[in-house]
């Protein structure tokens, strides 16, 4: 079955080098992963995906939501401070809208633990994220900024 000129490259019939690339075979892209050589890919991996001993432990990954990584923290204003030991904070943020471009007010109301019951309303504080304390609350009081004034709160 070695003589059947049938199953010969058709190069090799015509008398063209033996080594030469088939007609027939798709241009390779190097963009694409899956087509591209090995050499082409590895670059690439190893920008997306560092190795663990390129890690450092004094830099953790951005992924990182173990116990060692620092608590997210957020400033907004107390609205109610009625529960026992709770609070609710509304944090603003400004977002552009998508179409007009114009920015908007977007806020988000959060529980949060008041454990000596020091806040009032109208005061702005700082809450850290924390283990969860019950359904809704899984965050804590860590400081007070700026006191609300006496005038506000109908103590004058």
């Amino acid at each position: 079955m070695a003589d059947e000129p049938t199953q010969r490259h058709p190069a090799e019939a015509e008398g063209g080098p033996a080594d030469a690339e088939p007609a027939s075979a798709p241009a390779v892209d190097p963009a694409t992963p899956e087509e591209a050589p090995a050499s082409a890919v590895e670059p690439a991996a190893e920008a997306a995906a560092p190795s663990a001993e390129a890690l450092s432990p004094a830099e953790p990954a951005s992924t990182d939501s173990g116990p060692d990584r620092a608590p997210r923290s957020m400033t907004g204003v107390v609205v109610s401070s009625k529960a026992d030991k709770t609070i609710s904070v509304r944090i603003e943020r400004r977002v552009k809208h998508p179409v007009y471009g114009k920015f908007v007010r977007r806020s988000t109301k959060l529980a949060a633990h008041d454990q000596n019951n020091d806040c009032q309303e109208g005061d702005v504080v700082t809450i850290l994220e924390t283990r969860p304390i019950s359904k809704n609350k899984s965050w804590r009081l860590a400081s007070i900024v700026e006191r609300a004034s006496a005038v506000g709160r109908g103590q004058g």
